[in-house]
């Protein structure tokens, strides 16, 4: 028995520090390894900022198309300073077989398109005189609009075109609208309604009390040199 407490002893101490160690023995297998930062490689921050920002181009939905013809008949006239006109103009696919059904294919071939000016100043559609004078352009075979000297400031013109045939006949396709040139020189009408400030000054009589512009001078305080206040234009009552 003597050789027996010494075993016992022994194992009891065991024992308390397998009790102690045990529950301790997972947490530092779990604890949990230092974290590896992964080293990042320095970018280019300026090339960056500096390269500007590019966007995709997007495509139009729809492209936009503007034809050349509308099918549509028409002659048009624009003044384009004192001496010159512009004109342009559409001879359409009706048109044209109604020529060729009358005249013939080979007259459309070997006629000449013609743009013909018509004064008409001062005169009105009703007039028997169609025009004091007119001015024929041959143009070419495929022109659709042309620059027209007419060298009268001042003036009322109209177009027409058509074909020049080979035996000297001319058929109308075409009239323009009726266009006046601008003067070239300073307009002699006057507005007989308009007059001087300095003339209102002097027809302007003393305004009742109670007005918020209480002196508004007449003839004598304009001639002696005092000049009223809130008068801006002839509208004014």
């Amino acid at each position: 028995m003597e050789n027996l407490w010494p075993w016992l002893l022994g194992i009891a101490v065991l024992l308390t520090l397998a009790a102690v160690l045990l529950p301790r023995l997972p947490k530092l297998a779990s604890a949990p390894k230092k974290l590896e930062v992964k080293s990042r490689e320095r970018k280019e921050e300026i090339a960056e900022e500096i390269s500007p920002v590019t966007h995709p181009v997007k495509k139009c939905e729809e492209d936009l198309f503007i034809p050349h013809h509308y099918g549509v008949d028409r002659l048009v006239v624009m003044a384009k300073d004192p001496y010159w006109l512009h004109a342009y103009w559409e001879v359409s696919a009706t048109k044209y077989h109604d020529f060729v059904q009358q005249y013939g294919q080979a007259d459309w071939q070997t006629s000449h398109q013609v743009l013909r000016v018509y004064d008409v100043t001062g005169l009105h559609e009703e007039s028997s005189l169609k025009s004091h004078s007119c001015q024929e352009i041959i143009l070419k075979p495929f022109a659709d609009n042309w620059f027209i000297e007419v060298g009268q400031p001042d003036r009322s013109f109209f177009l027409e075109l058509g074909r020049l045939l080979p035996d000297g006949r001319y058929v109308k396709l075409l009239i323009s609208n009726r266009v006046t040139t601008p003067r070239a020189s300073v307009s002699q009408r006057m507005d007989e309604e308009w007059m001087w400030i300095e003339g209102i000054y002097q027809m302007m009589q003393r305004v009742p009390h109670g007005n918020s512009s209480e002196m508004l001078v007449g003839k004598n305080d304009f001639e002696g040199g005092i000049k009223p206040l809130g008068i801006s234009s002839p509208g004014f009552k």
